[in-house]
């Protein structure tokens, strides 16, 4: 009896790590010009479009990977990560692009299965990307 309710237990923590939220910055340098081209990401879930449940922690200095009933997923703060992160390595932001999804039908993501869920539901993803140059002025 134990063991069955701490399996079920292990599974729905496990099930919301899975599919709660994920803050991400990811970067890439072309050898070829030295730009490099930075995503900063996150996405989370909301109930009736705007009670938030969980999402990643777009913190400064986040303990855990996501966060629940705080609104991480907005432009604010995937903006204000970008640009630290500019700033860390000291180099230039620029051509920048983002893109923002929501969803309205509860969707897995990375795939296309969806249920007919209408509103209840809410997935929302935000993306910042750029390329970011060493600075002219050096150590500015």
């Amino acid at each position: 009896m134990k063991i069955g309710i701490i399996s079920k237990t292990l599974v729905l923590i496990f099930a919301i790590l899975l599919f709660a939220g994920c803050f991400s910055i990811e970067s890439s340098v072309v050898r070829s010009t030295k730009q490099e081209h930075v995503l900063v990401s996150n996405y989370g879930w909301y109930l009736f479009h705007f009670i938030p449940l969980a999402c990643g922690n777009a913190s400064e200095d986040p303990l855990l990977p996501l966060v629940m009933f705080r609104n991480d997923v907005t432009m604010d703060k995937i903006q204000k990560q970008f640009f630290n992160y500019a700033k860390s390595q000291n180099k230039e932001a620029m051509d920048l692009v983002y893109s923002n999804r929501e969803t309205v039908l509860f969707e897995f993501p990375g795939s296309s299965v969806s249920f007919p869920v209408p509103y209840i539901l809410t997935y929302r993803e935000i993306q910042l990307s750029g390329v970011l140059m060493a600075n002219k002025g050096g150590g500015q």
